[in-house]
């Protein structure tokens, strides 16, 4: 077949804010989560050649996801569908968390957030 993938599915449960948030992590490096969760687990399990992931900035990632979730209710008010509306709501809710909690966490670590 000719759209038949090299490998089968696999599937990964996780909570909405954190998935922004790795969202916005894998746009500003290979654009791609998969190919950041290769690179990571490549690392944990030390393939030869692997490097530790690099590590976005938080103020990078907290711009990013706020940014998002303004698009993202943008998005949700021009839905006419609502389920598809709710649907970007609480998207657009996860967004915020995220950056609210990377907030948080780089203040106790004393890093800057803006």
């Amino acid at each position: 077949m000719p759209n038949q993938p090299k490998y089968p599915g696999r599937h990964l449960r996780m909570d909405g804010p954190r998935w922004e948030g790795f969202g916005i992590l894998s746009n500003q490096n290979t654009g791609d989560r998969t190919k950041e969760l290769v690179k990571i687990l490549d690392w944990l399990l030390y393939a030869p050649g692997s490097e530790p992931p690099e590590r976005v900035p938080p103020v990078k990632l907290i711009a990013g996801l706020r940014s998002a979730a303004v698009e993202t209710d943008r998005s949700a008010e021009e839905e006419g569908d609502p389920k598809r509306r709710k649907a970007l709501q609480e998207k657009a809710a996860a967004q915020r968390e995220m950056a609210d909690e990377l907030t948080k966490r780089a203040h106790q670590l004393g890093m800057p957030t803006t």
